[in-house]
């Protein structure tokens, strides 16, 4: 007995032995598609098949991208907030936030999308809009529209009030137009940028728009970068 019970015990060592580091590396990832297995169970993904590029709750984004962004694979709305998950990050708002800027407005409520084009002749921008029912937006950008640019690291935090009185330095370079809002917020969101950056496919983080003279026309407008393939 205690010679087949050595036998045994050095057949496992050489099994060990001969294994490829590849396969000893699968450990907790049985399916090396680098999601752990014990998020898969946790989440009702498969452990022995390669899902990573599977999209499971139809938000646009992979389920390893779900994991990567620590949102639920099989909720296409992680917070609840109107807005699905792959819209919240391919327009730089916080998946687990509802209210990404914290301005009191519900990330599902707000006007985000990508730009769908730009025409510098007329000044006519257009935006494909995210979220339930979709749809566009079309309005006018004149000299007094803000624009603003976020990197990767930027989901604002700012607080504007109407006047946008919170986070500006106070100086006015026109009409509802204040340099700290060129200049992003008090904790440094946001930069400056021109029409120029109003290229078609461009993620737009939120905008705002109002009525001038029965036309719309758009007031501020902040564009995310876009996201990491």
């Amino acid at each position: 007995m205690t010679k087949i019970m050595m036998r045994a015990g050095v057949l496992a060592a050489a099994i060990a032995m001969a294994l490829p580091g590849a396969a000893l590396a699968k450990k907790g990832d049985r399916d090396n598609d680098k999601m752990p297995d014990k998020w898969e169970v946790k989440h009702g993904l498969k452990v022995t098949k390669n899902d990573a590029r599977k999209d499971a709750d139809h938000d646009g984004l992979t389920n390893l991208k779900e994991f990567r962004a620590k949102t639920d694979p099989q909720n296409a709305d992680t917070d609840n907030d109107g807005l699905d998950d792959g819209d919240e990050v391919n327009t730089n708002n916080n998946p687990h936030d509802g209210d990404s800027d914290n301005d009191g407005v519900r990330d599902g409520n707000e006007v985000n999308g990508t730009i769908a084009s730009y025409d510098t002749a007329t000044k006519t921008l257009t935006i494909n809009l995210a979220g339930p029912g979709g749809g566009t937006l079309t309005g006018q950008v004149t000299d007094s529209t803000r624009i603003k640019c976020e990197d990767s690291s930027d989901v604002s935090k700012s607080s504007e009030g109407s006047g946008h009185g919170s986070g500006d330095n106070g100086n006015d370079d026109g009409p509802n137009h204040d340099a700290g809002d060129d200049h992003g917020d008090s904790n440094g969101n946001g930069q400056a940028c021109t029409t120029a950056n109003l290229t078609a496919g461009t993620p737009v983080h939120e905008a705002e728009t109002e009525l001038v003279n029965g036309q719309t026309v758009f007031d501020k407008v902040e564009l995310a970068p876009k996201p990491a393939a």
